[in-house]
């Protein structure tokens, strides 16, 4: 399914700051357009820190046992540094990308396993988990990825899902809230959690925090966040997930449970390093880089601004504590989304130029991990370019696979079965801003392959060990596969 952008204004924060800033002047909303922009997409929040409960039903689990089955750094059922499983080895070494027969689509498993199977509320509540705005992140220790997602319009199904990379079986992980524990206020995705008596913290609340008689009949197991787009603001860390685009969530996956969610846990860190950046939640189009080494996200500042476009900033977060350690920024202008990667020593930040209708990346610059010295890159020889507002992407997605940096621009039909690599040996410069250091994109085509086109997709991830990326195109596909 097609997720087209929802309104203009959900629009508008994917603009640069001098067209977001004259729309958030023309319609008069002030310093108070982003907040209220992001409680009418229904994925704001207003409580403080409300601690889960509850763990997911084994009948609902492909590993089995109340909980689920960690894939965490400490505990893995992958056996992470374990051999590559078969369907790795059998893919040919500079083939094409290969629908791997032995998986499953998303969307049926989930409408199969999913306990209730119904009641939930959008336009695709299981289909959203994958296909709205969201990407899954990856626990490179115990080779699995999560998934969480949907929100807005779209589903209203805010369980953890697990893909384990090895067997390629998915689980539940953390139970979906569910839906006759909906208050009656809540009708859509977007829905603002509001209990009879007027009760609201942001989220699904328990008897622990519910007092009112009238209240109690919705009492959730747990509480639980309502489901949101990701993009790709995910890391995964010591067997939780956390989501760092609105309110601040994590899961953990060992127990099944919500441990920690507040309404603007970046906010309050962010004026401290710049007034102006006002106390906000990160908002729309917020991606983050999971460096495996470290354990740091490195994350764009795309929000945290009321329209004044901080979008040349990056955040280093440890996501284990929530706290912002750092912003890096670089003197330029950024237009759109930016794309970012964990490199070796660096973090790569890329965004389009845009003309006539076309966005092209021809950009970047890089971050030393270390230091933070930032160095400007400018990119020569093959660029990819896409549709400046197609619904299908975007920004590029980009993966480091230890040599080189890999572009896949995958809307465009003729480029899917390529990837624009990227070496990263200057070929000439000096790293300045007047001097950049000038990089060489060349485009390596693979076979046809005939893989659906996928859904709205911020990431791919490269399986450093096994030699591959796995990746799901959409909620109703089955996995597909590519060794480099």
């Amino acid at each position: 399914m097609s997720y087209p952008r929802h309104s203009h204004l959900h629009a508008a924060l994917r603009l640069g700051g001098a067209a977001l800033e004259s729309m958030r002047r023309s319609i008069g909303f002030g310093l108070l357009f982003a907040p209220a922009l992001l409680a009418a997409c229904g994925e704001g929040g207003s409580n403080d820190n409300t601690g889960g409960g509850g763990a997911a039903s084994s009948s609902t689990m492909g590993s089995g046992g109340a909980g689920g089955s960690s894939s965490s750094s400490s505990s893995t059922s992958s056996g992470g540094g374990g051999p590559a499983p078969d369907w790795a080895t059998e893919l040919p070494a500079g083939g094409g990308w290969t629908e791997l027969p032995g998986s499953e689509p998303f969307a049926e498993w989930a409408a199969e396993n999913l306990m209730p199977k119904s009641g939930y509320v959008g336009s695709a509540p299981i289909g959203a988990v994958r296909d709205a705005y969201c990407n899954p992140v990856f626990d490179h220790a115990g080779k699995a990825f999560y998934l969480f997602g949907g929100g807005h319009s779209d589903g209203s199904i805010n369980a953890v899902f697990k893909l384990d990379a090895a067997t390629l079986k998915y689980s539940i992980v953390v139970p979906p809230t569910p839906p006759s524990a909906y208050p009656p206020a809540y009708t859509a995705p977007n829905s603002p959690i509001v209990y009879p008596s007027g009760a609201t913290n942001g989220f699904f609340q328990t008897t622990a925090t519910l007092t009112d008689p009238a209240d109690l009949p919705y009492a959730a197991p747990f509480a639980a966040p309502q489901a949101s787009h990701t993009y790709s603001a995910l890391s995964f860390v010591d067997g939780k997930l956390i989501l760092h685009y609105g309110p601040v969530r994590e899961a953990d996956v060992v127990s099944g449970t919500w441990t920690y969610l507040d309404k603007d846990t970046y906010g309050p860190q962010l004026v401290k390093f710049n007034p102006n950046y006002h106390e906000l939640v990160l908002q729309s189009g917020t991606r983050t880089a999971n460096d495996p080494a470290t354990g740091k996200a490195w994350t764009t500042l795309v929000p945290g601004d009321a329209g004044l476009n901080w979008r040349n900033c990056v955040l280093e977060i440890e996501p284990t504590t929530h706290k912002i350690e750092n912003v890096v920024s670089a003197k330029w202008e950024v237009l759109g989304d930016s794309s970012i990667v964990v490199g070796g020593p660096y973090v790569y930040i890329f965004t389009p130029t845009k003309s006539g209708g076309t966005a092209t990346t021809t950009r970047g610059w890089r971050m030393d991990k270390t230091t933070r010295a930032v160095e400007h890159v400018t990119l020569t020889g093959d660029l990819p370019s896409w549709p400046e507002f197609s619904p299908k992407q975007e920004g590029i997605p980009v993966f480091y696979d230890g040599a080189k940096l890999n572009f896949w621009n995958y809307s465009v039909d003729a480029d899917r079965d390529a990837f624009f690599r990227v070496d990263l040996e200057p070929k000439s410069g000096a790293g300045t801003e007047e001097d950049p250091y000038v990089l060489s994109s060349t485009r390596e085509a693979r076979a046809p392959s005939g893989m659906p086109a996928p859904a709205l997709t911020y990431d791919l991830t490269y399986i450093s060990e096994w030699g591959v990326v796995l990746f799901l195109p959409q909620a109703s596909s089955k996995l597909w596969a590519i060794k480099l």
